[in-house]
């Protein structure tokens, strides 16, 4: 959930806007112009924009999106708006399945440690989700699931390891073996032999 939650200054008009919504064409743009030309001229309703925008019905630039054309069906526009109110506000609905009936006391006290703001701004907050769940039909929306803690990724092991090479201590000797190869020559005399044996013992031995 965007912790940049718009809120309406007054609630009042948010219900008959929603109505004029389903009432009227959709627009190219949703705008001050179009919201003027609803009959919505006071201040406190412009912000409703922003909450339309935050809700998924219109995109950044005010272009009317799938879920706009989809609530502009009266048989549909409560359950679509409770669906978005889902999405939109998924966070709190972790926190609690059943915020959609919650007072805006309680919901002010949430919106407040989210988002960081104070109470008049909480409250605010509170309020404009309230008076929109209130017009939304929740009765066949799935139930936001809670967030799964991510996993700690496992470290890999290999079934063989490489054996692990002992380093000697300072204290200890090391064993060395030699391996020394002698061609002897082909001969059938065997003083030859014995000087040549002979020779390496003492070579190896001095």
């Amino acid at each position: 959930m965007d912790a940049d939650v718009p809120y309406m200054p007054s609630i009042k008009n948010l219900p008959a806007i929603l109505d004029s919504i389903q009432n009227a064409g959709a627009p190219d743009a949703f705008g001050l112009d179009f919201l003027q030309d609803l009959g919505y001229t006071s201040s406190n309703d412009r912000s409703v924009i922003k909450v339309l925008k935050y809700l998924g019905l219109l995109d950044a630039s005010g272009k009317p999106q799938a879920a706009y054309r989809e609530f502009m069906d009266h048989t549909k526009a409560k359950s679509v708006l409770a669906g978005r109110l889902c999405h939109a506000y998924d966070d709190l609905f972790r926190a609690d399945k059943e915020a959609q009936s919650r007072t805006t006391e309680k919901l002010k006290g949430w919106f407040k440690t989210k988002t960081g703001v104070g109470d008049a701004v909480a409250t605010k907050m509170a309020s404009t989700f309230r008076a929109l769940a209130a017009y939304a039909d929740f009765t066949d929306v799935p139930a936001v699931e809670p967030k799964l803690e991510a996993e700690l990724p496992k470290e890999e092991t290999t079934e063989e390891e490489e054996p692990k090479r002992e380093t000697p201590l300072p204290n200890q000797s090391l064993g060395l073996t030699f391996r020394v190869e002698v061609n002897l020559p082909d001969t059938t005399n065997v003083d030859t032999y014995r000087a040549i044996f002979r020779a390496l013992r003492e070579e190896l031995l001095s």
